[in-house]
């Protein structure tokens, strides 16, 4: 008779001597030997497959964060680019359903495969079913269809990238699993550059006709579909090789005790999700976490409209793709370098130090960026038509970075502190998607505002006829309204951009002197405040 594995059978089994089997290949003590030092010999196939899902990654969100609000900012207004980035959102929300990606797949196939490969082929599926339509909903601004599309894919992203970041613990041996955040920064920042920097560059029709071209032309080199089907061929044939030759090694020992636990109380893969969103409830509802959580959630309220419409406004004044473009390929290698500097300093010292130090800078950035932004001279086409201009966005982009990383790094040291190790990686998850949330979730309202308060007026209509209105939103300005109909031009009176950023790097300071009394009460707190009381298998 077949073998078979039944949670009937178990009674039938010595279960001590398979608890004692399983814990001593787990947890059995050994005399300590030296450890082995990190190399990655015979390792490089493994780096370079976690490299390419993370940068496969990258490559959606680069466009939905990146490059489609450049796209769109000449065709829509500030309100309906706010509404496009609720397409940037299932990133912020992934922990809602890590649960399932991490108790729901098939080890006959491979734990994380059995995720990976789907999501993978349909996120190829997708992209280049949609690429055409996705370019002819661009040229007609229309901003319910692309930010479906776009929601989508980065839902099929953050879904992959819940999955991967498990494989990654795994993929690489025990001395090499340092270089996993490594292999993640790298194909993120690889992915997210290709699909910004390089798809706006390729894309710009001034770019191309200076650098690239000796007869001009009236398109970009890279259209979005083109750029789409190009990836959805990528995705299909790097998944397809994962699936057909790449093995995957599943449960530990560790994981495999805990599994025959649930086997032998009756339970199944179900009850076990179940748990894990009951204990994260449980986390959400302490009082330390929730201060904490607030913390997240409001202290970039000071530096959005800055950081995140600033490029918009040149575009606006007549800067042109390219020259954003340059700057940014200038300051890419730049900003390696801060982060390196930004991550020891941080790691160097109580967490809360480095955190409200690079707070302080980076509201203080985002007041010099809106000024900057404020006079900097209309219609620059190259870098070389305002150096000095561009030298102060370049150093204002290089400082905001800085602080940024020192921030991201600072909150990264409490955040390993304070995280409960029975949970796993699900506590962390929960406190960098409240952390996200703070950047997505404030979006829509503030550029919505931009467009509420800022206001045109009518210049050179005929001042025979009577008093002509002119729309708030720059869009509608320029097309057919009652002021361009009378033979006048709607001028801006007063930019909402402005009014709003000062108003938010004013509130920043408000917060910072909030920051400085909070933050040390949570750093003194102990550890039992941000534990949760977890039941026991």
């Amino acid at each position: 008779m077949a073998k078979r594995t039944r949670t009937g059978d178990l009674s039938h089994l010595n279960v001590e001597a398979l608890e004692e089997g399983i814990s001593r290949r787990a947890c059995h003590v050994k005399p300590p030997v030296p450890q082995p030092q990190p190399s990655l010999r015979g390792e490089w196939l493994n780096v370079l497959l976690l490299v390419t899902l993370y940068a496969m990654q990258g490559v959606p969100l680069g466009l939905t964060m990146g490059s489609m609000p450049f796209l769109l900012q000449a065709k829509a207004s500030y309100t309906a680019i706010g509404i496009f980035s609720l397409a940037s959102y299932p990133y912020s929300l992934k922990l809602l359903w890590s649960p399932i990606v991490d108790s729901i797949y098939s080890l006959a196939f491979g734990r994380r495969k059995s995720w990976v490969v789907p999501i993978q082929l349909a996120s190829a599926a997708l992209m280049l079913v949609s690429a055409d339509w996705a370019e002819s909903r661009l040229k007609e601004a229309d901003i319910v269809s692309i930010t479906v599309l776009f929601f989508v894919l980065v839902l099929l992203a953050a879904t992959q990238d819940i999955a991967v970041d498990g494989w990654a613990l795994t993929l690489l041996s025990r001395q090499n699993i340092g270089y996993a955040s490594t292999c993640q920064t790298v194909g993120m920042n690889i992915g997210y550059f290709t699909s910004f920097t390089v798809f706006l560059a390729l894309n710009d029709v001034d770019f191309c006709n200076t650098y690239l071209r000796s007869t001009p032309s009236e398109d970009g080199h890279l259209t979005l579909s083109t750029y789409l089907r190009v990836w959805g061929w990528v995705y299909a044939v790097v998944t397809l090789l994962v699936a057909a030759f790449k093995k995957e090694v599943n449960f530990t020992p560790a994981e495999e005790l805990e599994s025959f636990h649930l086997k032998l109380n009756g339970e199944d893969r179900g009850v076990g999700i179940m748990d894990s969103y009951k204990q994260l409830w449980g986390v959400v509802r302490l009082p330390a976490v929730r201060r904490l959580a607030l913390v997240l959630l409001a202290f970039r309220l000071a530096v959005l409209p800055a950081e995140q419409a600033a490029p918009l406004k040149l575009l606006e004044k007549g800067v042109s793709k390219e020259a954003l473009a340059g700057l940014v390929l200038i300051e890419f290698p730049c900003e390696l370098v801060s982060a390196v500097v930004a991550g020891r300093w941080a790691a160097s010292s109580s967490p809360f130090k480095p955190f409200l130090f690079g707070y302080q800078a980076r509201v203080i950035m985002a007041g010099v960026v809106t000024t900057i932004v404020y006079y900097f001279p209309s219609g620059a086409s190259s870098l070389s038509d305002h150096p000095r201009w561009f030298a102060l966005l370049a150093v204002a982009g290089l400082v905001t970075s800085f602080t940024s990383t020192l921030m991201f790094t600072a909150l990264g040291s409490f955040y390993t502190r304070i995280s409960d190790p029975d949970m796993g990686g699900s506590y962390l998850t929960l406190l960098n998607t409240i952390a996200n949330m703070g950047t997505t979730l404030p979006k829509l309202a503030l550029f919505s505002l931009m467009d509420l308060l800022t206001t045109r007026k009518c210049v050179g209509a005929d001042p025979t006829l009577e008093k002509h209105a002119c729309p708030n939103t720059q869009i509608e300005g320029r097309g057919a309204n009652p002021c361009t109909q009378a033979g006048g031009e709607c001028a801006v009176a007063r930019d909402g951009y402005y009014m709003l950023s000062y108003a938010m790097v004013t509130l920043g300071f408000l917060i910072f002197l909030w920051l400085r009394v909070l933050l040390p009460q949570l750093d003194a707190m102990p550890l039992e405040r941000w534990r949760a009381k977890q039941r026991r298998h």
